[in-house]
C-alpha cells in the first residue's frame, strides 16, 4: 500500500505541526495605517483620539493579524500620520514629504528608512501600503485658492501620487516583499470633511476617481517588473456600499463625525460604533475593523487557490491505493491466485478460479500546514472501488476498476473545498517465486465546490471541474526468514497530474475572483522495507504484512497559475503550489484473510510520518470473491 502524499495526522508517534506560518505583517502607508508612531514623535493626534492612533481605537492593519495566519507587531509599523506618497513640489514649492510639517517622514522615507536599517522581507511577510489621500488634501487647498487651475491641478496630483506610489511599490518589492496589500482610495467626496458642499463633494470625489482609476494599471506594472502580488483592495466600493446600506452593517451615521457630535465624542464604544467617521477623514475603530476584514479575506481567499488542486491530487491516490491495495492483497493470499512467492504452499489459492470481483473502501483524515504564500487545510476523505480482475496465468494477472471519491477540506482562516470524483482504474500484477512486479494507473474526473468568507455580499462560491491522473509502478524481493515469515526490499516510482479549468469564485462583489486553468505534477520514489507471514487460525489464512520505507520528492515543486480579483481593479496575482518536503517517511500495517477458496477480506492502516507539512492516516478495507 503506497499513501504518497496524504496529507494527515501523525501516528506512530509523529505529531502534525500547528497551523501557524513565519510570516510577518509590515506596514507603510499614511494616518488610516500610523497606530502611534506620529504621536511619539510630536504628540500628533491628541486626546480624544484613542492612544495617538487616528481612530478612537484600533485601525485595520492592528486588527489584520487576528484575521490571517500573519504575526504582527508595532514595530513592524512605519506608517507616519500625514505622510505624502513621495516629496511634493507644485509651481517651484516644495511641499516636504508630510502634510503636517515637510521634514516629518512621507511614504517613501518610511521606506528608505527601513532599508538603511538593514530591512529585508521574508517570503512569508505581506506587506500593506496605503497613500495618496494626504497629497490630494494638499491639491484641495491649492484648487481652492485658484480655482481656475482645478483641472491640471487635479490631474498633476493624481500622476505624482501614482508614480510614486509605483516607485513605493516596487522598493518594498526589491526589498524582497512576495505580497502587498495596496488600498484604493476611497471617495473622499462621502467624507465629513468634503461632503458639506457640491463643490468639495466634486473634488473629492474627482481625485478619488482618477486615483483608482489608474492604480490598477501602475500596480500590474509592479507586479510585470518584479513578480511580486499585488491585491488592490477597492476601499471605494467598500465605503459606498457602506453608505448605502449602513444598517447591513451595524452603522446609523454615514456622513458625520463622531467626534463632532458631542452624542457621540461623549457616548459609549456601541454609541461610536454607530458611526463610519471618527473625524473628518479617519473611520471610526468599528469601520476599521471592516477594512481589515476586507483584507484579509482577500488574502485568504487568494492563498487559499491551489486547495482544490490539492484535493483533487489526494482523491488520486486514494483511489490508486485502493487498487495498490488490491494486489497486496493477492500477493499475501487472497482467494484466486497463488501466494507461492512468499515461500508458503498456495494451501489457499484456487488455480483454476480465474475470475475475481472485488468491492473496497477507505477513509481517512489529515491536514496541510500553512506555507509562505498558502493557507493549510484539515480534511477528510472517502473511496469506494468496485471492480474485477483475471488471472492469465499463474503469474500474471489484471484488473478493471471503478470508484466513487468525495473529499472535503475545511480551510484554515475559514472556508470549505469539496471534491467529487469518478474514477477509472486499471491494474496489474506479475510475480515468480520471490520477485513481485506491480502496475496502478487511474483517471479520475471531479467536480469541486469552493467556499470562502464575504464581507459585502454572499460567500464567494466556485464550481471548478478538473481531471487526475495517478501511475505508480513498484517492483520488490522477499526472501524466506521463517517457514511463515518473509522479509525484502519494494522500491517504485508515483506519478500524479492534476488538472483544472478556468473558473469564477463569485459571490460578494468585492472577493470575486477569476481563476485560471491550472495544472499540478509530482512524481517521487518510495523506498521500503516489506515484513510478510501466513498463518492458519481457525480455518482461516491470515496473512498480515508491514512496511516502513521513505519517500523521495523528485519534482513537482513549484506549479503556478493566474488569477485576479474582477470586482476589484483588476491586477493579476501569481499562485504557487505549496512545496512539499525533500522527504518523509510512510508506514503501512495490513492483513488478507482467506476465509473459503472463494471469498477474502483485507484491511491496511497507511500513515505518513515526520513530513514538515502535515502528516496522513489512511484506513480501508475490501472483500473479493472469485469465480
Amino acid at each position: 500500500m503506497r499513501k504518497y502524499a496524504l496529507a494527515a495526522t501523525a501516528i506512530l508517534g509523529v505529531a502534525a505541526s500547528l497551523p501557524a506560518r513565519a510570516g510577518s505583517l509590515y506596514v507603510f502607508g499614511d494616518s488610516l495605517s500610523d497606530d502611534g508612531n506620529l504621536y511619539h514623535l510630536i504628540g500628533l493626534p491628541p486626546a480624544p483620539y484613542y492612544d495617538g492612533h487616528f481612530s478612537n481605537g484600533k485601525i485595520w492593519v492592528e486588527y489584520l493579524p487576528g484575521l490571517t495566519d500573519l504575526s504582527g507587531s508595532p514595530t513592524d509599523n512605519f506608517a507616519y500620520g500625514g505622510a505624502f506618497t513621495g516629496p511634493i513640489t507644485v509651481n517651484g514649492t516644495y511641499y516636504g514629504t508630510n502634510l503636517e510639517g515637510a521634514s516629518l517622514p512621507g511614504i517613501s522615507t518610511e521606506i528608505a528608512g527601513f532599508a538603511a536599517s538593514g530591512g529585508h522581507f521574508s517570503a512569508g511577510d505581506v506587506v500593506t501600503l496605503w497613500g495618496g489621500a494626504n497629497n490630494y488634501f494638499l491639491y484641495a487647498g491649492l484648487v481652492q485658492a485658484n480655482p481656475s487651475q482645478a483641472v491640471p491641478l487635479v490631474t498633476s496630483a493624481v500622476s505624482t501620487a501614482i508614480t510614486q506610489l509605483t516607485a513605493d511599490a516596487t522598493s518594498l518589492a526589491q526589498l524582497g516583499a512576495r505580497t502587498l496589500i495596496v488600498p484604493n482610495v476611497p471617495n473622499l467626496g462621502e467624507t465629513p470633511a468634503y461632503n458639506g458642499s457640491a463643490l468639495g463633494t466634486a473634488l473629492g470625489n474627482a481625485f478619488a476617481s482618477l486615483h483608482d482609476a489608474a492604480l490598477p494599471a501602475a500596480m500590474e506594472r509592479v507586479h510585470n517588473a518584479t513578480g511580486a502580488n499585488i491585491i488592490v483592495l477597492n476601499t471605494q466600493q467598500l465605503l459606498n456600499n457602506v453608505i448605502a446600506n449602513p444598517s447591513v452593517y451595524g452603522f446609523t451615521n454615514v456622513t458625520q463625525a463622531c467626534i463632532n457630535v458631542s452624542a457621540c465624542l461623549n457616548g459609549s464604544a456601541a454609541t461610536q460604533a454607530d458611526y463610519v467617521f471618527w473625524d473628518g477623514v479617519h473611520p471610526t475603530t468599528h469601520a476599521q475593523n471592516y477594512i481589515a476584514r476586507y483584507a484579509a479575506t482577500s488574502l485568504n481567499g487568494f492563498e487559499s487557490l491551489s486547495i482544490p488542486g490539492q484535493l483533487g491530487t489526494q482523491g488520486a491516490l486514494d483511489f490508486n491505493t485502493l487498487l495498490d491495495d488490491r494486489m497486496d492483497a493477492l500477493r499475501a493470499g487472497a482467494t484466486g491466485l497463488s501466494y507461492n512467492i512468499d515461500g508458503a504452499t498456495g494451501s489457499n489459492a484456487a488455480p483454476d478460479q480465474k475470475l475475481g470481483i472485488f468491492i473496497s473502501a477507505g477513509g481517512g483524515f489529515g491536514n496541510r500546514n500553512n506555507s509562505d504564500t498558502a493557507l493549510g487545510y484539515s480534511y477528510n476523505d472517502a473511496v469506494v472501488a468496485l471492480g474485477a480482475d483475471y488471472r492469465f496465468t499463474q503469474h500474471i494477472m489484471a484488473g478493471l476498476a471503478l470508484g466513487y471519491g468525495s473529499n472535503h477540506a475545511n480551510i484554515n482562516e475559514g472556508g470549505t473545498v469539496r471534491d467529487n470524483a469518478f474514477e477509472l482504474g486499471l491494474y496489474g500484477l506479475a510475480q515468480w517465486n520471490h520477485a513481485y512486479a506491480t502496475l496502478a494507473a487511474s483517471y479520475g474526473h471531479g467536480w469541486y465546490n469552493t467556499q470562502t468568507p464575504g464581507v459585502i455580499g454572499n460567500a464567494p462560491t466556485g464550481k471548478p471541474t478538473g481531471t487526475s491522473y495517478a501511475v505508480d509502478a513498484f517492483g520488490g524481493y522477499l526472501f524466506p526468514v521463517l517457514p511463515s515469515l518473509q522479509l525484502g526490499p519494494e522500491a517504485g516510482l508515483t506519478y500524479t497530474n492534476t488538472g483544472l479549468g478556468a473558473y469564477t469564485q463569485s459571490g460578494d462583489p468585492l472577493l470575486t475572483q477569476s481563476v485560471y486553468s491550472q495544472g499540478y505534477q509530482q512524481v517521487f520514489a518510495t523506498t521500503s522495507l516489506v515484513v510478510s507471514g501466513q498463518w492458519q487460525a481457525g480455518g482461516v489464512a491470515l496473512s498480515p504484512y508491514a512496511k516502513i520505507g521513505a519517500q523521495i520528492l523528485l519534482s513537482g515543486r513549484n506549479a503556478k497559475f493566474t488569477s485576479s480579483f474582477t470586482g476589484e481593479p483588476v491586477v493579476a496575482l501569481t499562485s504557487t503550489y505549496p512545496k512539499l518536503p525533500p522527504a518523509w517517511a510512510v508506514f503501512t500495517v495490513g492483513a488478507n484473510a482467506s476465509i473459503t477458496r472463494q471469498l477474502s477480506a483485507s484491511a491496511s492502516l497507511d500513515t505518513t510520518g515526520f513530513m514538515s507539512t502535515g502528516n496522513s492516516l489512511l484506513l480501508s478495507a475490501g472483500l473479493r470473491y472469485s469465480f
